[in-house]
């Protein structure tokens, strides 16, 4: 997988903090980026056809400011 989104690291590591790591859920209509959601229990929704996705932990952000 070669996904990769600008970010600032600041942003980053908010969204780390608030909603748990970087990972892709992938379902049946594709593979998005999205974070873990650390009080979610089991695998989490797809935004689109809400199914519940297979995650796997990865790294999508990359920082703009050169951190």
């Amino acid at each position: 997988m070669t996904l990769q989104i600008s970010i600032s690291l600041e942003t980053k590591e908010k969204l780390i903090r608030a909603w748990g790591p970087e990972v892709i859920l992938k379902c049946s209509c594709g593979e998005r980026p999205s974070h873990s959601m650390w009080g979610q229990y089991g695998s989490g929704s797809c935004p689109v056809c809400k199914q519940r996705c297979e995650m796997t932990l990865y790294e999508w952000g990359v920082a703009t400011d050169g951190s």
